[in-house]
């Protein structure tokens, strides 16, 4: 039995919304453990767009960076951030002035408002252990209940029991489906929605620094338990993501894989020899079939509802929007008049928007601004690397693999803030050189000597 919208939705924002206010207003760090949950459940207040936690939670983080007059933020990462800023104001000016909605331009700036808000909040507790260990937390916790609601929808389809489903504004509600097996998103807006959370959650359950020797050696079963949960989303985005994931993390990190290369190894063994008549097997190849026939087809299908097929024609079409973009907020207008009914906005008016993150920082700014901010990211990947920053460099690699396919950008922002928390962090505290150890008094500095444990009966002073 499906479950549909409830008066639980405006509760669940409204009560979520007035937590995070009072965490930001009397204690800042209390909120990092909630924030990967807040930035990823889905329920919402129908007004005239979808009101989530992910909208109301990043705007409240943009807010007390605004009423703290001050911004602090990485040397080497803040002519960026002033560069995107730039960026926004003149995309939503373009598509304000030049395009058909200035309401959908006043909702994308809002959306990238917030954006700003979760780096910055992001880095401030990333320059904190306390801090960036909370977030671990976060992540494990989060990871838990949508893994453990994933299965429970398992169960209650199988059983008839009540659960939520996927949801179509307030009115629709369905369940998605792939050869028979139901297709999870837990808390989640969609199953393609859900992987990628499942994914970094999963992975910090094998780096948070469990206090406890018990907790240590049940993190890597509970890891184990949230990815493997994710293969039942049947999201061929998110396998194709994890897939070119892998391939990667086992050329760049092998070393620092740890535990994480024999739990792989184990649930790919156990998906690969699972009974038949399970049927995993079946419908992992069918949706496979099915999603390479839609790409194949591309726009020329009967029925195509993977917007990104349109907006790829686009481009090929006006490479101009390559350059400039077309607005912020702009192309479910300028698809629809491209295009027609169905393409952009729904016959019924909805807005149909793009899968890829990519491409809708491509339409929003141009192709210029979006070089530079996969670059950014990039770089920031390679610099967490090096400073064996192993997991969030995985995570946020994994982020931006699944952002071409996916919107993750909540995600990307929020893992990149931490991330130059960390760095700042590292190079804050200097590494401990070893020093030279020194036979005898110092000679030609007065006072200079340090005793040593037996000072006062000759012996020797040594450097510490």
């Amino acid at each position: 039995m499906l479950i549909g919208y409830t008066f639980v939705d405006p509760l669940v924002v409204i009560f979520g919304t007035i937590i995070a206010a009072y965490f930001l207003v009397m204690r800042p760090m209390g909120l990092v453990p909630y924030l990967p949950a807040a930035l990823s459940i889905y329920f919402f207040i129908a007004t005239v767009t979808l009101l989530t936690l992910w909208q109301t939670v990043p705007l409240l983080l943009a807010a007390r960076a605004i009423f703290q007059g001050k911004l602090e933020f990485r040397a080497s990462a803040a002519l960026l951030l002033a560069l995107f800023a730039v960026a926004i104001g003149v995309s939503f000016v373009y598509g304000g002035v030049a395009g058909s909605d200035l309401f959908r331009a006043l909702v994308r700036l809002a959306y990238y408002v917030g954006i700003v808000g979760v780096v910055l909040f992001c880095y401030e507790m990333g320059r904190s252990r306390e801090g960036y260990r909370l977030f671990l937390k976060g992540l494990v916790i989060t990871g838990l209940v949508f893994a453990a609601y994933g299965a429970y929808q398992l169960v209650a389809e199988l059983t008839g029991l009540p659960y939520r489903a996927i949801l179509r504004g307030t009115n629709f509600a369905q369940s998605a489906y792939e050869s028979g097996l139901v297709r999870v998103n837990s808390l989640a807006s969609e199953p393609k929605r859900l992987g990628y959370v499942l994914m970094v959650c999963g992975l910090a359950c094998f780096f948070y620094p469990a206090r406890t020797a018990r907790t240590r050696r049940q993190l890597p079963y509970a890891g184990a338990f949230i990815i493997a949960t994710s293969v039942l989303t049947f999201a061929w985005s998110y396998f194709i993501a994890a897939a070119i994931f892998a391939i990667l993390a086992l050329s760049f990190y092998r070393y620092r894989l740890g535990s994480i290369l024999p739990v792989a190894a184990v649930a790919a063994l156990a998906v690969v020899f699972m009974p038949a008549e399970w049927g995993l097997q079946t419908a992992i190849v069918d949706g496979y079939e099915r999603r390479a026939a839609e790409v194949e087809v591309g726009v020329d299908g009967e029925n195509v509802y993977r917007q990104d097929f349109y907006g790829w024609d686009y481009i090929a079409r006006e490479p101009a929007t390559m350059v400039a973009g077309v607005g912020l907020g702009q192309y479910f207008g300028v698809l629809n008049d491209e295009y027609g009914r169905g393409v952009g906005l729904s016959l019924g008016g909805e807005l149909l928007p793009f899968n890829s993150n990519f491409l809708e920082i491509i339409f929003d700014f141009g192709g210029i601004i979006a070089a530079i901010f996969y670059g950014a990211l990039g770089w920031l990947v390679w610099q967490l690397r090096r400073a064996k920053e192993t997991y969030l460099s995985l995570a946020l690699l994994f982020l931006l693999i699944q952002s071409f396919s996916i919107v993750t950008l909540l995600f990307v922002v929020m893992f990149a803030g931490f991330g130059l928390g960390r760095l700042d962090l590292a190079e804050s505290v200097p590494a401990k050189r070893p020093q030279p150890i020194r036979f005898g008094p110092e000679r030609g500095r007065a006072g200079s000597r340090r005793p040593g444990p037996a000072a006062g009966r000759g012996a020797a002073a040594t450097s510490d």
